[in-house]
């Protein structure tokens, strides 16, 4: 079957909308000559904007009005198919109104009643899930990983950057506290790939891990031969395309599961990604330049939104461990 208009529905999550980008490359290599739209999340917009596989992005705002025109805008475009990657009510409904010719997306009773093509969702969202979906649609698959996807064509300058850097991401969201790592542990990572490697340190993330990189720079002390070469701090202070900007820049990122750490992935920088409850053969990294630093336990992992009663995944996870596997991605 040809489609020659085509949108996608992403989800809300910085790691989603990577995860989701194999999916677009394979419409666009299979029907090259479609349009393909992204709807999405405002903030998530500018991760589009040098996409080769899209050719138009709509914001997905909150606002009752806005949810309307949006709707009279999918009816309008007339799209030959429409997937829905969320399970949400509002996602599921948008394409079952959308007056698309085929309407794809994963099972949620009722939901889903007004699916032509539905998949399971195993686990969570991730490329497996979404490759699945593919399949059911009869779309090869044109490239099994994000890596090399992720494009930011325009030059961007972020000021104060130093001239050799680690990206540091240790703020989890309000919901993921616990994947959180203890601040002086990371402090000593910051330390030891100063005195290690030669590495100044750039510290990311949103505007709720201000208080978290400050306390984390509050931790790093010099030491008596030499001590750290610069700690620079751009949490809250800026935009997600200029996050790409400085992840494409840096020799080693290190963080927990998160989405930054899938961009880092998916701009090919060597990688450490620090895991707790969560499971690594969905949403680990996925360039080669990459390790899982994590504790084997029988509990884990457990997917635990809140903490536990010990939180031994994290706890015991030390900052050698972490160090050491800096020093294992960056051999040449």
């Amino acid at each position: 079957m040809t489609y020659r208009k085509i949108c996608v529905i992403h989800l809300n999550q910085i790691g989603d909308l990577m995860f989701s980008l194999p999916l677009l490359k394979s419409l666009r290599d299979r029907f090259p000559e479609a349009q393909i739209h992204s709807l999405l999340r405002p903030s998530l917009t500018g991760l589009l904007e040098d996409s080769p596989y899209v050719d138009r992005i709509i914001p997905r705002r909150d606002a009752l009005f806005s949810r309307l025109k949006l709707l009279w805008s999918l009816r309008r475009e007339r799209y030959d198919l429409v997937i829905s990657l969320p399970r949400s009510e509002e996602a599921l409904l948008l394409t079952m109104m959308s007056n698309a010719q085929v309407k794809a997306g994963f099972y949620r009773w009722p939901w889903d009643r007004g699916l032509d093509v539905k998949e399971v969702l195993q686990g969570h969202y991730s490329w497996f899930n979404f490759s699945k979906l593919l399949a059911r649609l009869d779309i090869p698959v044109s490239q099994d990983t994000y890596v090399g996807l992720l494009r930011v064509d325009e030059p961007l300058r972020v000021e104060g950057l130093p001239w050799r850097y680690a990206v540091i991401s240790p703020g989890a969201s309000s919901r993921r506290q616990s994947k959180q790592w203890d601040e002086r542990k990371y402090a000593s990572v910051i330390t030891e790939l100063s005195m290690m490697f030669g590495l100044s340190c750039v510290l990311v993330g949103g505007g709720d891990a201000v208080d978290l990189t400050r306390r984390i720079s509050e931790h790093v002390h010099p030491s008596l031969d030499g001590g750290v070469r610069q700690v620079v701090d751009l949490a809250g202070k800026i935009s997600l395309r200029e996050l790409a900007a400085v992840l494409k820049k840096a020799k080693l990122f290190v963080g927990i599961d998160s989405g930054v750490m899938h961009m880092a992935s998916a701009l090919d920088v060597p990688t450490v990604a620090i895991f707790g409850p969560t499971d690594p053969r969905y949403s680990g990294p996925q360039n080669n330049r990459s390790l899982v630093v994590r504790k084997d336990l029988p509990c884990s992992p457990c997917y635990l939104r809140e903490d536990c009663s010990h939180r031994r995944c994290l706890e015991e996870l030390d900052a050698a461990s972490v160090v050491e596997s800096c020093r294992r991605v960056l051999e040449p």
